[in-house]
This record gives structure tokens, C-alpha cells and sequence, in this order.
């Protein structure tokens, strides 16, 4: 056999089983509202507070898949970040190295079950931001997890929030 044929039938292979390896969903459910084809999810939903908001998925997938999430910034302070994670006892994790965002270019990868986004923009009241990345699952039977979104508020609204509470305090002790 000629070293051409070689490389020709490895190649073929790699193929082969690089379109089996990226098989898509198989189902998705989401308490948000949200579509999905084989190829991936998308997520959208409106946060009205700074508070975690949960998502429950119950998803089966042949192997990784992607997920498109949408929030709007309902909450009147402004986000500087935003963070993701998954339930940790869980076998679903982030696939690092594959998540992206509208507004924020710096993504941390802490653990397999947290994505950090941060910087440069914000995301101003009233405005949305999307995020996308990659899950992977069990591909046994469909699979229920949580997907908690935290948005961070910018400092300077924390420490007026801070300085609030303080001057609230002082108020009722002088009372």
C-alpha cells in the first residue's frame, strides 16, 4: 500500500469519527423560555435583581453542545461582569475555552463548573448582553442540572449601596 493511500484512509478515519465525537442535542427542557436544535440551546430571560437567578435544564446530548443565553438588564444597576455555574455535584461541565460574550471579553475559567466575563463594557440598564459556550453532559438518559447567572454590579454602585446602609444604621442609633 502506498504511503498515499495511507494518509488518504487516516484522514478518512479522523473524519469519520471527528463527525461521530460532535454528534448534537438530543433533547432540551429549560424553565426559561428557550428553542433549541441538535446544534445547540438559546436562553432568554430578563433579570430583574442582582440576586442569582437558576436556570433548570434537563438536556441529553451524544457529546458537547452549545448553549446561547440572552439576558436583559432589568435590574437598574449596571453590570461590569457575569458570572455562570453549574451545580457541582453534577456531571455537566463548562468546556473551557469556548465561551463568548456580546459585552465582556475576558473569560476565566476557575473550576469545569464556573465561567467568569468581565471587561471592558458594561452592560447599562435596559440593555441585553449574550453569552454562549459549551456544555458537556452524560449522554446516557436525559440529564437534569442548574445553571445559576449572577451579573455583577459595577463598584461604584456597591459602595453607595454601602454607604447607604452605614448612614441608615447611624440614623437609627441616633433615634
Amino acid at each position: 500500500m502506498s504511503k498515499h493511500a495511507l494518509v488518504f484512509i487516516l484522514v478518512g478515519l479522523v473524519a469519520f469519527f471527528s463527525s461521530a465525537a460532535q454528534a448534537g442535542l438530543v433533547s432540551f427542557h429549560s424553565d426559561a423560555v428557550s428553542t433549541w436544535s441538535p446544534s445547540g440551546a438559546v436562553v432568554t430571560q430578563g433579570l430583574s435583581s442582582l440576586a442569582v437567578a437558576d436556570v433548570a435544564i434537563t438536556a441529553e446530548a451524544k457529546s458537547t453542545f452549545t448553549i446561547t443565553t440572552t439576558a436583559t438588564n432589568e435590574s437598574g444597576f449596571t453590570w461590569t461582569g457575569y458570572i455562570l455555574s453549574l451545580d457541582r455535584q453534577g456531571d455537566a461541565t463548562f468546556v473551557g475555552g469556548t465561551a463568548g460574550s456580546t459585552k465582556f471579553e475576558t473569560v476565566e475559567y476557575p473550576d469545569l463548573w464556573t465561567i467568569e466575563f468581565w471587561a471592558p463594557k458594561a452592560v447599562l440598564p435596559g440593555q441585553v448582553v449574550t453569552l454562549q459556550f459549551e456544555l458537556s453532559i452524560p449522554d446516557s438518559v436525559p440529564y437534569t442540572f442548574t445553571l445559576a447567572q449572577q451579573p455583577i454590579p459595577e463598584p461604584t454602585t456597591i459602595a453607595i449601596l454601602g454607604l447607604g446602609s452605614l448612614f441608615l444604621l447611624r440614623k437609627r442609633k441616633d433615634v
